[in-house]
């Protein structure tokens, strides 16, 4: 029997026995050395399975960031070792020798188990991590280290080789790297005003980091603008009076290096180290810098006055200054502290209203730099005092997020608040889907990417809150009430509060808390550090932790309009969460009891009623439609171009870059061409996609990128392709791999020929893609539809040579759209709308080219003579029931309609009742565009209001449309232009370009044709707005917005009569108005003007100087001479009408060109009116009121002297308006002409100095051709 807990062991008779002592020692030897053998064996193995859970639990939280705690391996080597012990202890008797050896073969055994698993388990790890840093999943691994053993060394290198990759491309700038400042580097320095705290402080530098980005953008290449960060401190907020409060450096609270991504950036310590390095005679504590402009921001004294407007001037200062001129002539101040130290050779106060970037032009036309640094310490620098002035430039916008990205907290800050994260609240970034990596520029997060920790953030303000709002901050029983609430609604526990409230006030939340729903004292938690970590994160750094720690919950709840809420809430839009988790605030008592009150009365009084589907359908239908085409709204990859593809099996995507409306043409033909080869391809506006997805089209098996990209203005992208041009331009892209091409449109005529394609197909190669066929470049002053048609004839024989491709001949249909049959509600029609139904109706700001406005025409008139053959008109349109608002210079889109005798005549050649309400859906579901044009609408509506029917159609247009001709010669005569054959090239100038054939004459011409009026209304371009230089200043005429347009009207070589869409719009208005004999709106008149045009106002640089003082010099022949009309009004009014006195107003001279004196003259008394009150000063040249003709470009080579001193002593500034193929073109040559002749340059040093000139935008151009 054995006795109760002994060990008991049974023989290999069968027999028992309890005492070992009995049995013979070598036999008891060899039964214990094969149970410890056993046991050491069990024990590895368990370890060995263990280890092999790790790896797969560990592993699959990892990649799917479920709710799993990483399990360590120090447990398992922990467990392993207990289990040697007790092997060791069963195995224990007096046998010490055989102990000895028993427990040297187990302690090796032990030992090669631990480190083969443990190599095991880091291989792994090191291959998932590198992986997921790759792809940007992970922020930062640290080595891990097991008994001291540096487990992941080989990943740090790693890692640490690509950080330091990566930090070249940084543009941080400090005292050792900036120790060789070029001639052309300029610091921007900036205060905020004293009483303004932390936060809002965090927000003035998003806009003056703005600033210098659009300084960087907008000056040459050799000019390298630097933002120095103002140091911190003293604050009101920052309480800890012990602590260090002024001259404390950024890098305390933020990550420079990701600063320096956004925008290059100095410390101020730094900025005064490196222009006082170099003085001998003092140390660098006591050494002086001058900054040669100080300027006090300050709002107009009469305020905003009732209409908004950027502007600034040089005033007498609102308040006494901070700054005071002594005896030196220098003028010293604050300067963060640093006393005589800093000082400044000019100080003023300037006048500001409007964006920040008003500055833009104000620094680069009025701050000049003298070169006298040998006499004394000054930098090429400019400070801005109360730089909360200003506005943001674009608040939300693509580059407000990029400078508030940047704007990364201290890696201490962050350590500290995960570490109290893990500690206290149950949460890592890898369980909550926060993971950030390094540098911001290669990620990109979205909403619902987050999840959170699981706890509630809260800001609670209270401090000065409480007298200062009242009614909005809660009392703490209300405060815990509304936790509980959340707490319950979601299913938590914890919660973290950032407060100013005192702890005092914390533990009586908690107690209502507990009361309330029984929250313990220890699930409210506050970040409060111990003395030591605060003397070195200081007030700052603590509210950074706070901030970063609630931007982390699950929920987050913050205070009224707080900016400490608010840095929170735009912390929570980088990380990725749903807005419905972010942007919540905590209400007040008497909110509280208000939202109720609404509740119980919305709750007796509701009518249970049930939608209409119609009704439904309608709503839909008005957020949807987006000018002309309807988003897909609820989809469920809407913005996610990849995953629509993907889901469509599309292997090619063309991208479209139009102002106009050609490249976007150009984009549909080439998709069309793409089924003829088998490809299925989607059509994308890259403003309405996600563009960093770029880098994932390469998962796509034989996938294909296009880009037709348009260059508009002086060498800029078009407005939808404005963003990706700027994100492709950005360093840390990498596309490799990508298969693409590029199709650019531009002008010869312009100076910037087809810059944007260019800059794409070479960038896209720089960053890895492959170009699958050459650039194509299409000129719009020659053939461009040859230019096309020629690179895309190329561009698929290396498509289908290279993917093995051959053309489709079985004669599939071409048809993009389908015609949708009838009925349809009346009040889903569009009537002529462009973008939101019945918005003409309704009409609703904010206008611009998707919502226009239906401006009344006031006022048209002649202005050529009575016996002038050409005619031209000045309208007027009203937009005082607007808030629209408009600079001189600025141009108005007017979107035209087709003359209704042209489209009438569609009718009757088709056979075809125009008043029959259609609808085109696309055929493609997944397809970004769902309609043509607004739909439904009559075909009288679409032929009228969204199709051009006066252009000359294109090759594809007679191509698509030849199956329709019953005769044969018609049919080969349209089979043969659609085609690109050189007979068929020559055929299409003669008979479409030459003659000038549009649609309808073509119809007409063959009369066989009879093509399906939804297939052509399906092939037909839209009718785009065209574009006007707005010829008044809102200075004088705040109220209407002027027109000055020529009539275009004339026969084409097959006796028809041409009109210009817009043009003919116009003089019908004005024979309407001279009919009812109105035709000038007066005041009181109850005559009322037939007509309203659609309008917008787009922006132009095409702008005056910022000083008045500033000469100009205008050159304008015929309609050039609109937008002048404008500066010259803007001048006189500023001259004799503002103040008494007036303001000093610089030259302001005119060239001036036309035909006939007594014929073309444009506003000739106004002209002469200018003149007599020394406003202008005017030449004139008629080109044909005498034998030999004169032109502009003759008296500019007659004053060429004159010139050259205006520009070159005076700063004048040059602006050239009209036509771009002939006269601007030769007046760029008379330029560098003259500035070879009097400026004794040679040729190349002319030509740089007048390019110098149109990048430092002096020399400005508006033209067309």
């Amino acid at each position: 029997m054995s006795l109760p807990g002994s060990q008991h062991a049974v023989g290999t008779d069968g027999s028992d026995y309890q005492h070992r002592e009995c049995i013979a020692p070598h036999y008891r030897a060899s039964i214990e050395s094969k149970s410890r053998l056993r046991l050491l064996i069990y024990s590895h193995f368990l370890l060995g399975f263990l280890v092999f859970v790790h790896i797969l639990t560990y592993h699959t939280s990892l990649m799917s960031t479920l709710n799993v705690p990483r399990p360590h391996l120090w447990q398992y080597i922990w467990l392993n070792s207990i289990l040697s012990s007790i092997c060791g202890l069963v195995s224990i008797n007096k046998n010490r020798i055989f102990l000895m050896k028993i427990f040297f073969r187990g302690t090796v055994i032990f030992g090669l188990g631990t480190i083969i698993t443990t190599i095991i388990i880091n291989l792994s790890e090191l291959f998932t991590f590198k992986k997921l840093k790759t792809n940007h999943q992970l922020d930062e691994l640290e080595p891990q280290t097991f008994f001291g053993f540096p487990l992941l060394s080989a990943y740090s290198l790693i890692a640490d080789n690509n950080n330091n990759n990566n930090n070249n491309n940084n543009q941080q700038c400090t005292k050792d790297s900036c120790s060789s400042i070029t001639s052309s580097t300029y610091y921007v320095l900036y205060d905020v005003n004293h009483g303004e705290g932390f936060n809002l402080r965090r927000d003035v530098y998003i806009r003056m980091a703005n600033l210098i980005h659009t300084l960087r953008e907008r000056k040459s290449a050799d000019s390298n603008w630097i933002l120095v960060l103002p140091p911190w401190g003293p604050l009101y907020h920052w309480f800890s009076h012990n602590l260090p409060r002024t001259q404390l450096k950024w890098s305390n609270f933020f990550d420079i290096k990701s600063l320096s991504r956004f925008i290059p950036v100095i410390e101020f310590e730094d900025f005064r180290q490196l222009f006082t390095s170099s003085s001998s005679s003092s140390s660098s504590s006591t050494s002086q810098i001058t900054i040669p402009y100080v300027y006090t921001l300050q709002h107009f004294s009469e305020g905003w006055g009732e209409n908004f407007e950027e502007k600034l001037e040089i005033r007498k200062c609102n308040e006494e200054s901070m700054y005071e001129k002594r005896n030196d002539n220098y003028y010293y101040g604050w300067f963060f502290g640093y006393d005589d130290r800093i000082r400044a050779r000019q100080f003023q106060c300037l006048s500001a209203q409007g964006f920040v970037t008003v500055l833009v032009d104000f620094l680069i036309q009025n701050i000049t730099w003298s070169d006298d640094r040998n006499k004394e310490q000054v930098v090429k620098s400019i400070m801005f005092d109360r730089a909360e002035t200003l506005l943001h430039v674009d608040y939300g916008g693509y580059n407000y997020w990029r400078a508030r990205r940047s704007m990364r907290y201290a890696k201490q800050l962050v350590d500290l608040g995960n570490r109290f994260r893990v500690d206290y609240l149950n949460s890592t970034d890898l369980i909550d889907r926060t993971v950030l990596i390094d540098d911001w520029t290669k990620m990109k997060r979205h909403h619902s990417q987050a999840m959170g920790g699981p706890y509630i953030g809260i800001h609670l303000r209270r401090r000065d809150y409480i007298k200062a709002r009242p009614g909005y901050v809660p009392s703490l029983e209300h405060a815990a009430r509304q936790v509980c609430h959340h707490l319950s609604r979601l299913n938590l526990s914890l919660t973290f509060i950032a407060t100013d409230a005192d702890e005092n006030e914390i533990d009586t939340l908690r107690q209502h808390a507990h009361q309330l729903c029984e929250t313990s004292s220890n699930q409210i938690y506050t970040y409060r550090p111990n003395e030591k970590i605060l003397e070195n994160i200081l007030d700052g750094g603590k509210a950074i932790v706070d901030q970063w720690i609630c931007a982390h919950a699950r929920y987050f709840i913050g205070s009224y309009e707080s900016t400490f809420s608010f840095r929170i809430q735009e912390d929570r839009e980088i990380l990725g969460f749903e807005q419905d988790s972010t942007f919540n605030r905590l209400c007040g008592d008497h909110e509280v009891l208000l939202i109720i009150s609404l509740i119980a009365i919305y709750w007796f009084q509701r009518k249970p009623t049930l939608s209409k589907p119609d009704d439904i359908q309608q709503t839909i239908r008005n957020f949807r439609i987006d000018n002309g085409g309807v988003k897909g709204a609820g989809a469920s990859h809407e913005g996610s171009f990849v995953d629509r593809m993907i889901h469509s099996n599309k292997k090619m995507v063309v991208f479209y870059g139009s102002q106009t409306g050609t490249a976007e043409d150009f984009a549909q033909r080439i998709a069309k061409q793409a089924k003829r080869y088998g490809i299925s391809a989607a059509v994308c506006d890259p403003e309405e996609c996600d563009m960093e997805e770029l880098q994932r089209l390469i998962a796509i098996d034989k996938h294909l990128a296009l880009f037709c990209l348009a260059t508009y203005g002086e060498g800029d992208p078009t407005d939808n392709a404005q963003e990706f041009y700027e994100w492709l331009r950005e360093n840390g892209r990498d596309l490799t791999g990508l298969h693409y091409a590029v199709f650019g449109l531009g002008n010869k005529t312009y100076e910037h020929y087809n810059a944007v394609g260019k800059l794409v197909d070479k960038r896209i190669t720089e960053l890895g893609g492959v170009r699958v066929c050459d650039l194509g470049l299409g000129d719009d002053d020659g053939n461009i539809e040859d230019d096309f048609m020629a690179w895309a004839t190329i561009f698929w024989q290396n498509v289908c040579h290279k993917y093995e491709l051959v053309i489709n001949t079985d004669g599939t249909s071409m048809r993009q759209y389908k015609l949708v049959p009838g009925p349809f509600p009346v009040d889903s029609v569009f009537t002529g709308e462009i973008g939101r139904l019945k918005s003409y109706e309704r009409q609703k700001p904010p206008y611009d080219a998707r919502n226009p406005y239906l401006a009344p025409v006031t006022n048209t008139r002649e202005l050529f003579q009575n016996d002038c053959l050409r005619s031209c008109l000045h309208l007027e349109l009203d937009i005082s029931a607007t808030n629209i608002k408009y600079e001189a210079g600025y141009h108005v889109g007017v979107f035209p309609s087709n003359d209704a005798a042209l489209v009438n005549r569609v009718g009757e050649l088709l056979d075809v009742n125009l008043d029959e309400i259609i609808s085109l859906l696309n055929v493609d579901e997944d397809a970004q565009k769902k309609y043509p044009f607004p739909c439904p609408c009559s075909y009288r509506t679409a032929l009228t209001y969204y199709l051009d029917l006066t252009s000359m159609p294109n090759t594809q247009i007679l191509k698509e449309i030849a199956q329709y001709a019953t005769d044969e010669n018609d049919k080969t005569l349209l089979t043969l232009m659609g085609s690109y054959s050189e007979e068929g090239k020559i055929q299409y100038k003669e008979w479409i370009l030459d003659s000038c054939r549009s649609i309808v004459a073509i119809l007409e011409d063959l009369p066989s044709l009879k093509p399906p009026l939804d297939h052509l209304c399906e092939l037909l371009p839209r009718l785009h707005p065209r574009y006007y230089s707005i010829s008044s200043s809102p200075k004088v005429h705040p109220t209407s917005i002027h027109i000055t347009a020529v009539i275009v009207h004339f026969e084409t070589p097959t006796k028809r009569v041409a009109k210009g869409v817009a043009t003919n719009c116009f003089k019908e208005l004005y024979m309407k108005h001279q009919a009812i004999g109105c035709a000038q709106h007066k005041e009181g008149d109850t005559c009322h003007l037939p007509g309203r045009l659609p309008i917008f106002i787009r922006k132009s640089t095409f702008r005056l100087p910022f000083r008045f003082q500033t000469p100009i010099i205008m050159i304008g022949p015929g309609t050039g001479l609109a937008p002048f009309r404008g500066f010259i009004q803007e001048r006189h009014f500023f001259k004799n009408q503002v103040k008494p006195q007036g303001k000093p107003v610089g030259e302001t001279i005119l060239y001036y060109g036309c035909r006939n004196r007594a014929e073309d003259y444009l506003y000739e008394e106004e002209l002469n009116y200018f003149v007599k009150e020394n406003v202008l000063e005017l030449h004139i040249a008629f080109s044909r009121d005498q034998e030999e003709k004169i032109y502009v470009t003759h008296l500019l080579k007659d004053h060429g002297a004159k010139l050259w001193k205006l520009i070159k002593e005076d700063n004048a500034s040059v602006y050239v308006c009209g036509d771009a193929k002939n006269m601007a073109r030769d007046v760029h040559s008379i330029l560098i002409d003259i500035a070879q002749t009097y400026g004794n340059m040679t040729s190349e040093r002319a030509a740089a100095f007048i390019k110098d000139l149109i990048q430092k935008e002096r020399y400005s151009q508006d033209v067309w051709s």
